[in-house]
């Protein structure tokens, strides 16, 4: 009998407010200001993230011509 398992795989990242992580195949967003006693965590699982990232890649180019219209004004 094979034991052996997949390595835990985790990546973190700062979005905005949001800590993010990937922890295999699911995306967890949390947020907590300081100073306050409330925060949010969500986790989407592997199918939900997946959802969100076609819906970010089939809005590329919108998020795209934003952000070049916000580097324009500052």
């Amino acid at each position: 009998m094979n034991t052996q398992t997949q390595p835990y795989q985790q990546d973190h990242m700062k979005i905005g407010r949001f800590q993010s992580s990937i922890e295999d195949g699911r995306l967890k967003l949390y947020y907590h200001e300081f100073g306050s006693p409330s925060g949010m965590f969500c986790t989407l699982n592997a199918e939900e993230t997946r959802g969100l990232f076609e819906l970010l890649a089939r809005h590329r180019e919108d998020i795209n011509q934003a952000l070049s219209l916000s580097e324009h004004r500052t």
